[in-house]
């Protein structure tokens, strides 16, 4: 790998924000694995402790199902809420109002007596006793204000008797007061009890399980109570938009107590809806019962003007009269025709018998006269004789004569009868005529008299409809009376759901493991965003491009110098792997002069070069280690070594060439490959005398020397000895040390690396407190 390559792969890998170092993060975390154990203990501690104190709460819940409103049915049978879209909603609504309103609530609580808050007096933390766990039953009729300030203390001296001790807050004197002498009276179980802050009964609690004889009692603001409850407690909502079932559920620590306000709220809401309804019921009877009264009398009334019309009117029906004067109309004419025609024929009758025609025989046909009829039927018999009688006997026979004698008499007598019979047609004629004109009259009346009796029969008719109508709703309203038909079904009675406890113990133990592990997790990371030391690798990867060639861990021997017999030491083997990285990274280059520089003091600048020295001289090269950090010279004195009376000052400040470089070189012991050269004696610019031709002769003669040349020169933070050294280097290594070089100081080898001012910029983290 080339140089640049390297670099770009150090800058890819800092740019590329979504590599995480997981491996890294838990590192950090597993540092301070004594913290997190504290915490965790602490946290759960505390978690432990609070569950003893905080009261869990459970959801109780109850469903009903609306039934249909059997007050919208109309007399005809037909239901009249499906009229109205809406009305099955607006039913919905009214009843999720009525069964939130904090007036049925307050009912439910004073049906239950929970004004009254028990008590164990030993139990700690204090938690309210209800129901069962009670040996009885506190059943409250009246309260005043000043039981708010009363504490009640109840001892049960069997089961028939208890004692009572009263406690009194006053705020005035700062003082209580406590009954008799020894602080109880004596009472009997389900005596009435009469006292100046209310009164109240105590009575046996069959189902009880409790052992315990003595109880506290505080009573509580009913008022404020129903309206925490509707407020904070009560949720009423409708489960399925397109259905009539409503949910009914209440938060409340004591599952028994929250079953029986929940049963109790739909047993006040189906008996208020009871007594509502049969108050309106009673009001609708008595309404009803008023209007009939009227309409009654007034039908009475109707009646008597129908009667009285058809008397006047000689009436039974206007369509039967009519129907009646039509039919005898039709009879009289037809009798009348009849007449007529009879008439005539007995004129025709009387005409030719006037005639003398004696020979032929008379017609009888529409005669309806007897006499007349038998005379005309003698008289044709007679004639038939006749003619028999001349086709066998002259005229003047005895028996012809007879016979013609006869037929004049009855001649004689068919006129008279005639004669009377016309005279009787005539008169019936007459009479008919007159009635036929009687009933035409009263026929031409019948459409006055019928739109005169219609309009008092549809008056009749209104109010007989209107009569019955009110009867049947009296029956309906009076059904009603008495009789309890709930507007609901109860799908489910109230039932406890114990998974739903609020707060859950496991949640809450949960969340504080959580908690215990995100406070030192908070901390690490506030901590370090807080910091402005290096603290790791990552730190300088993130912020610079310059590559770090290797990591120095902590020194932990007081040996500042690597010595023989250490080579296996993790010391030993960090210079060893710089050295091997800064070969492979800087391979296709001749790398023989490093520098040594730092933002500051104390980042490690001499004992990386002594102990890369060290390293570098073990590889059968020959090293030299230059003291150029005229502020702080510890080379010689880090390597182990006595400093010589001459140094680079002396050889770069001589008039003469007196002083030569072997005159400088200080050996290493016990390393035959490593020589160093001290500052010297003299003061130094260093600015002056490291840009002077003599160090360029000097640095020019070293180099064909020794195989590696390590400068061990001043901070370049705030100082400027050192860049005057960059003509002569190959590499520049910045030496960074964890927990002590600023994170600012960073920018110092960034800004080298970028402007060029040295060449092959790399850092090197010293003094690693672990092993990353």
């Amino acid at each position: 790998m080339t140089e640049k390559e390297y670099f770009d792969s150090q800058m890819s890998s800092k740019q590329n924000v979504e590599n995480f170092d997981l491996k890294g993060l838990l590192n950090k975390y597993l540092k301070s694995w004594k913290f997190f154990m504290i915490s965790l203990l602490v946290f759960l501690g505390l978690a432990v402790a609070a569950l003893q104190f905080i009261s869990t709460s459970y959801n109780v819940s109850s469903k009903l199902l609306l039934k249909n409103e059997t007050s919208n049915i109309d007399a005809s049978g037909n239901n009249l809420v499906y009229n109205n879209p809406f009305s099955n909603s607006e039913r919905v609504n009214n009843a999720i109002e009525v069964l939130t309103s904090v007036n049925l609530m307050r009912s439910v609580l004073d049906t239950l007596s929970l004004q009254a808050k028990i008590t164990a007096p030993d139990a700690f933390p204090k938690k309210e006793i209800y129901g069962s766990a009670l040996p009885f039953k506190m059943v409250i009729d009246t309260l005043y204000p000043s039981a708010y300030e009363t504490t009640l203390t109840i001892k049960f001296e069997g089961d028939d008797s208890f004692s009572i001790a009263e406690e009194f807050e006053d705020s005035s004197e700062g003082a209580s007061t406590v009954s008799s002498d020894y602080g109880y009276n004596k009472y009997n179980v389900d005596y009435k009890i009469e006292k100046p802050y209310g009164v109240f009964r105590i009575i046996s609690n069959e189902e009880s399980t409790s052992k315990n004889t003595e109880f506290i009692v505080d009573f509580r603001d009913i008022d404020e109570m129903a309206h925490n409850y509707v407020k904070k407690a009560l949720s009423v909502h409708v489960i399925n938009k397109d259905a009539s079932v409503i949910n009914i559920s209440l938060k409340e620590q004591i599952p028994e107590k929250g079953e029986d306000i929940i049963n109790n709220l739909v047993e006040l809401y189906g008996l208020k809806s009871f007594l509502a309804t049969n108050a309106l019921a009673l009001s609708n009877v008595k309404f009803i019962d008023d209007r009939l009264n009227t309409l009654s009398t007034e039908l009475s009334e109707v009646e008597m003007n129908v009667a009285q019309f058809k008397t006047d009117n000689e009436l039974a029906s206007v369509e039967f009269d009519a129907n009646s004067f039509a039919e005898q109309e039709i009879d009289y004419g037809r009798k009348l025709a009849d007449s007529e025609i009879e008439l005539k024929v007995l004129s025709a009758i009387e005409r030719n018998l006037k005639r003398g025609d004696n020979e032929s025989t008379i017609n009888s046909l529409s005669v309806t006269s007897p006499n007349l009829i038998y005379l005309i039927d003698s008289y044709n018999k007679l004639q038939i004789d006749k003619k028999s009688l001349q086709r066998t006997v002259p005229e003047n026979n005895p028996r012809m004569i007879d016979i013609r004698d006869q037929l004049e008499q009855l001649r004689r007598n068919i006129l008279g009868s005639l004669s009377t019979s016309k005279q009787s047609l005539r008169t019936t004629i007459n009479s008919i005529k007159g009635r036929s004109d009687q009933f035409a009259e009263k026929k031409q009346r019948i459409p006055t008299m019928q739109r005169q009796l219609l309009e008092i029969s549809r008056e009749q008719g209104i109010k007989e409809n209107l009569f019955l109508y009110l009867l049947q709703k009296r029956e309906e309203a009076a059904l009603m009376v008495g009789v309890r038909n709930d507007n609901f079904t109860i799908i489910d009675r109230a039932i406890t759901d114990f998974e739903s406890g609020s707060p859950s113990k496991k949640l809450f133990l949960l969340v504080s493991f959580l908690m215990g592990l995100m406070v030192p997790i908070g901390f690490i990371h506030l901590k370090e965003g807080l910091s402005t030391k290096v603290k790791n690798k990552k730190n300088v990867e993130d912020r610079i491009s310059v590559p770090v060639i290797g990591e120095i861990v902590h020194n932990k021997s007081k040996n500042n110098l690597i010595e023989k017999g250490e080579e296996k030491s993790l010391l030993a083997q960090s210079f060893r792997m710089m050295r091997m990285n800064l070969d492979f990274m800087l391979s296709k280059k001749k790398v023989q002069t490093v520098l040594v520089t730092s933002a500051i003091k104390g980042e490690g600048k001499t004992f990386f070069s002594s102990n890369m020295g060290v390293a570098l001289a073990s590889s059968s090269n020959k090293v030299l280690i230059l003291e150029l950090d005229k502020h702080n010279p510890e080379l010689i004195e880090a390597l182990g070594e006595t400093k010589k009376e001459y140094g680079i000052s002396n050889y770069l400040n001589q008039s003469h060439n007196t002083i030569t470089v072997h005159d400088l070189l200080i050996p290493v012991s016990n390393n035959p490959n490593l020589f160093a050269i001290g500052l010297g004696s003299e003061n130094i610019d260093g600015l002056e005398s490291f840009n002077s031709n003599r160090m360029e002769v000097l640095m020019n003669n070293l180099k064909q020397e020794f195989d590696y040349i390590l400068i061990d020169s001043a901070p370049i933070g705030k100082l400027a000895d050192t860049f005057a050294l960059s003509r002569f280097t190959d590499c520049c290594i910045y030496m960074v040390r964890e927990n002590h070089s600023n994170l600012e100081d960073l920018a110092i080898i960034e800004d080298i690396k970028v402007n060029k001012k040295f060449k092959n910029p790399m850092v090197v983290l010293n003094d690693v407190t672990s092993n990353k």
